[in-house]
């Protein structure tokens, strides 16, 4: 297998180091490789789907990873070609080993029980009210709008006084430095009956990570929730953020 295909894998849920432990669940007949996993108890839940997916081999498994960084050190060494045996006895996954023709790296799998369970998907989850396409040209000002504003910890968003959905990142008093942007909506979903904040942070590495998926969503609905969405052939990745809560 190539490396990058599992770094890329990697890349789309760690988000910058913020999640890291996680179960890799292969399912053979569908070729996915799949992970859902939490952070900041439970506030933002990352959801990433890697389809055509088939170097685990015949058989459904679970492989569970204690330290993400960790793996992706120990995979370091290697060119781009890779072999990657898993090892098990009898349905218990010990880990997994990445081998080229003159380096091999083990690499052991977690207990279960020291993986906190993710549920699944959210379920009934209120009707998004503002749909933002997220254009390179919105993706590219919303990262350097992070960037300047490295110590500014949330985002908000609501309507402006010209009645138009924005996004401000450097929200805090009257006087406080800001960036404001006023992206393009689905014209049947551009309307919040409240402003809400968000955490910046997972936000801005999902948009990072997921760069190279044109086509993506910003979903964000009135109750407070946001969902992320992108879609290729190749992968299926949804990640949702809550808001924060109002004092």
């Amino acid at each position: 297998m190539k490396k990058e295909v599992l770094e890329t894998f990697i890349r789309r849920y760690t988000l910058g180091g913020e999640i890291n432990k996680v179960k890799w669940k292969y399912t053979a007949a569908d070729k996915t490789l799949h992970t859902r996993a939490a952070a900041d108890n439970r506030a933002f839940v990352a959801d990433v789907v890697m389809h055509d997916f088939t170097d685990f081999g015949p058989d459904d498994l679970t492989v569970c990873i204690g330290d993400t960084e960790k793996i992706k050190g120990m995979m370091s060494p290697f060119g781009e070609d890779l072999n990657m045996t898993i090892n098990q006895q009898g349905d218990r996954i010990l880990g997994f080993t990445v081998s080229d023709a003159d380096c091999e790296s083990y690499c052991t799998a977690a207990d279960p029980t020291s993986i906190d369970p993710v549920a699944k998907n959210l379920q009934d989850v209120p009707e998004y009210h503002v749909v933002v396409p997220l254009s390179e040209e919105f993706l590219e000002k919303f990262l350097k709008a992070r960037n300047a504003l490295k110590d500014v910890a949330s985002f908000s968003v609501g309507m402006n006084k010209k009645g138009a959905f924005e996004v401000v990142i450097g929200y805090a008093t009257s006087n406080s430095n800001r960036i404001r942007l006023v992206p393009a909506t689905d014209p049947a979903k551009n309307k919040l009956d409240t402003a809400l904040a968000f955490p910046v942070k997972n936000i801005a590495e999902v948009f990072k990570a997921n760069s190279d998926i044109p086509g993506g969503t910003l979903s964000i609905n009135s109750a407070g929730i946001s969902r992320v969405y992108f879609k290729s052939d190749k992968y299926t990745c949804t990640y949702y953020q809550f808001a924060n809560k109002k004092t």
